[in-house]
C-alpha cells in the first residue's frame, strides 16, 4: 500500500498547515560555550548571570536550559518583562556561540 493516500479531514490529499492549538512561544537562549581542561563552560549571552561549567557539553546545556527556563518563568510569572541584555554580551577569544530555541 505505498500508493495509497489518507485523506485529511478536508477531503484533499494536502497536508493541514493550520491548527486551532495556540502558539508555545519560544525564547532564543544565546550561549557562549568554551573547553578546557577542567571541563565545558557556557554563559548565556542575551540573559545576565547565568554561567556553568560541567563535565560535558550536554549537560553543560541541560543546566544552561534549566536556569534559563528558570529565570524566564520567575520574571514572566512576576509580571516583568524578560530582563534582556541587549545587545547580548560580546562574545570572546576562544568561545562558540549557540543558540537555543527555548519554550517554557
Amino acid at each position: 500500500m505505498p500508493n495509497e493516500q489518507v485523506p485529511n479531514s478536508g477531503g484533499n490529499n494536502e497536508l493541514p498547515i493550520r491548527s486551532d492549538q495556540p502558539a508555545v512561544p519560544a525564547y532564543g537562549c544565546s550561549v557562549y560555550l568554551r573547553t578546557d581542561p577542567q571541563g565545558f563552560h557556557g554563559r548565556v549571552a542575551n540573559l545576565s548571570g547565568i554561567q556553568v561549567t560541567a563535565e560535558s557539553q550536554r549537560e553543560m546545556l541541560s543546566q544552561i536550559v534549566a536556569r534559563f527556563r528558570n529565570r524566564l518563568s520567575e520574571q514572566l510569572s512576576s509580571g516583568e518583562p524578560p530582563q534582556w541584555v541587549d545587545p547580548p554580551s560580546p562574545i570572546e577569544t576562544g568561545e562558540t556561540k549557540l543558540f537555543l530555541p527555548i519554550h517554557l
